[in-house]
């Protein structure tokens, strides 16, 4: 195979699995060493581009290692002439297809062939020749100079009589016609149309030239009327020449002077019997437009060296499907391979694919790995049960702080109001009205608004709610002291004092949150996740996110302390018993809070922190305010001074 014909087989999309030089004078062991190659490949067709003088002895190798799986593809070089190749070897070309030059129809001259006979024609002798060789006999007497070797199928001792006919013999007609079989000779039938296409495509420059009053020496030279003679005169005539032929085909030259080459596909067909035809199977015209250059007879009964008509397969690798891609084997051609599937988040939509690749950002494989489909978007939405099952809580909680803030103004002239400053109660109530309605900023599409807000107003609502409360038992315990003539804390007694504390403890996370804005501003992201794409928001820095919920479990501990100091305050109602349970409520749920929101992702860990905001807002709503609404509401009788002011009865 010439490096040409491997770089054409290879554009086409084939695969090269060898490549061997072959010659006749190669010794048994390289022969041997070619064969065995042959026989380890996987490829089930071979291209040939040698003589046979050169294959015969490969096939003999291949015939003793009984490889006749193979089917030859043979070019014009390669001919078989008669008893050539033994009928061991011969077998090993069944079904092959062999590239003979094209030989078109010519009925004039089967016309003629079927008028020839030696009674018309008594001194000829190559009609008597013919005749001899046509039907294997011999004239009584020797009246041919001219042996040529008998067809065969009759015996050479046969006498002529004269009463064969012509037309029985069909491969009589193959081999002055364009084709032979293999037993008989070579394929030269086309060799001989392009001798008969020269002719008549020479006469046509002298016809044009006679035409036109010009002197024509011959075909290659013509002289003018001064008498000189110009021999390339011909030339560009020939090279103009474009005619029909009688039979229908077009004969012309190309820009470089070449006839466009034409080709017969014949397929070699021997049969078990020892009898073998060749069969026309198809037609190769470079002068066709592109993409009808090949036609193939659709009606031609073509053989192959597998079970009977099915095209042989040659491949080393199976097709990879999609969902693919083909991994290449070492040390082997490019054309066998290993079919991996595609990398998770990968997709290929080829067969034979060579490689993967991903998925637009809004789009991930389906199961097969064969296209890409859009992500389902996971976020916190409104519109899902989770989402309005938070929302419809903190709304409920939203409505009860509000109605208990109603209650506290309405009765705010009372003793339980007035007992522990009802200015803090209103800004706790306050407080965790907004506690809850922070909740919604965690609540749907994530925005950059959003993402800002989230984090850092539930962090300053609850900073205000934990500092009131530090406020509220500080004024606890300083109202109690204050009793006692000797204690100067009376000084400390006073709006100022608690006001003050509230706003110390909430300028810190209002100092954390600004800077956590102005250095590293939280924004919403998409993260992929196997086929759903989460909207979530980047908090940007970590630490600022874990420096103001350790503030507020800081300042949470430090209430819960004090709450938990004056707990057992001598009076019948004692606030400060409330504000611990309350803080202790608080810690419990926030505490639980962090292992619970590293271990989720996505929209649960939204939910998570909704949770956590909603329940610890309810659990300071309840335990603080719940009493006093109770006794402001259904037990009044105990609404008075007196009660609050007399110490529990000792058991």
């Amino acid at each position: 195979m010439t490096k040409a014909v491997r770089e054409d087989i290879e554009r086409m999309g084939a695969c090269v699995s060898f490549w061997e030089k072959i010659h006749q004078k190669y010794t048994k062991e390289k022969m041997r060493s070619i064969a065995e190659k042959i026989k380890s490949s996987s490829a089930r067709v071979i291209v040939s581009a040698t003589f046979e003088m050169d294959i015969k002895p490969l096939l003999q190798e291949l015939n003793e290692l009984n490889v006749t799986d193979r089917t030859w593809i043979l070019s014009t070089s390669f001919t078989i002439t008669p008893n050539y190749f033994p009928r061991s070897s011969l077998r090993l070309l069944n079904g092959s297809l062999v590239l003979v030059l094209h030989a078109p129809d010519m009925l004039e001259l089967k016309q003629t062939l079927r008028s020839l006979h030696p009674s018309k024609t008594p001194d000829d002798i190559f009609i008597h020749a013919f005749w001899e060789t046509a039907f294997g006999c011999k004239w009584p007497t020797n009246t041919s100079s001219l042996l040529l070797e008998p067809a065969g199928g009759r015996g050479e001792n046969l006498e002529c009589t004269g009463m064969e006919v012509l037309e029985d013999l069909e491969s009589i007609w193959q081999q002055l016609l364009g084709f032979c079989r293999p037993l008989l000779g070579p394929c030269d039938g086309g060799a001989r149309v392009n001798m008969l296409r020269a002719t008549t495509t020479a006469a046509h420059p002298e016809r044009e030239l006679g035409e036109t009053g010009k002197k024509v020496c011959g075909f290659v030279c013509v002289e003018d009327e001064a008498g000189r003679v110009y021999e390339k005169m011909v030339l560009p005539y020939l090279r103009r020449v474009r005619f029909h032929t009688r039979s229908g085909e077009e004969l012309f030259f190309d820009g470089h002077g070449d006839v466009p080459p034409a080709f017969d596909f014949v397929n070699m067909q021997i049969f078990p019997d020892g009898t073998d035809r060749l069969v026309k199977v198809g037609v190769y015209d470079s002068s066709a437009p592109q993409g009808k250059q090949i036609k193939m007879r659709g009606d031609a009964v073509m053989m192959w060296n597998t079970e009977g008509t099915q095209v042989p397969r040659s491949f080393c690798s199976e097709s990879c499907l999609h969902g693919y891609r083909q991994s290449p084997k070492m040390g082997q051609p490019n054309c066998c391979f290993d079919c991996v599937p595609c990398p998770v988040g990968e997709i290929s939509n080829k067969t034979d694919s060579a490689d993967c690749w991903g998925c637009p950002e809004d789009q991930w494989p389906n199961e097969q790995q064969t296209q890409c489909d859009l992500t389902t978007l996971q976020f916190l939405s409104l519109e899902e049960p989770l989402g309005i099952t938070l929302s419809s809580l903190a709304i409920l909680l939203f409505l009860i702080t509000q109605f208990v803030l109603w209650v506290f103004k309405k009765y705010k002239d009372t003793p339980i109001v007035k007992a522990n400053n009802r200015g803090l109660s209103f800004l706790l109530l306050l407080a965790l009205m907004l506690c809850f309605l922070s909740s919604f900023t965690f609540i749907g599409h994530p925005l950059r608004v959003n993402c800002m807000l989230r984090q850092n107003s539930f962090g300053i609502a609850f900073s205000i709610s934990i500092s009131t409360i530090l406020a509220k038992t500080i004024t606890v315990i300083i109202a109690f002291d204050a009793r006692d003539p000797s204690s100067r804390s009376s000084r400390w007694l006073g709006p100022r004092v608690a006001y003050g504390v509230v706003l110390v403890c909430s300028l810190v996370p209002i100092i954390i949150c600004t800077a956590w804005l102005l250095l590293d501003t939280p924004f919403p992201v998409k993260i992929q996740n196997g086929d759903t794409t989460i909207l979530q928001c980047d908090e940007g820095s970590v630490l600022f996110f874990y420096l103001l919920l350790g503030y507020l479990g800081l300042l949470a501990s430090i209430s819960f302390v004090v709450a938990f100091h004056a707990r057992n305050l001598p009076q019948s109602f004692n606030e400060a018993k409330f504000l611990t349970f309350s803080m202790l409520v608080f810690l419990a749920v926030w505490v639980s809070f962090i292992p619970a929101y590293l271990s989720t992702q996505g929209k649960y860990m939204v939910a998570v922190e909704i949770f956590a905001i909603l329940s610890s807002g309810s659990g300071l709503l309840g335990c603080i305010f719940i009493p006093k609404c109770y006794i402001i509401l259904w037990r009044p009788d105990l609404n008075t001074r007196q009660h609050l002011m007399q110490r529990p009865a000792l058991k």
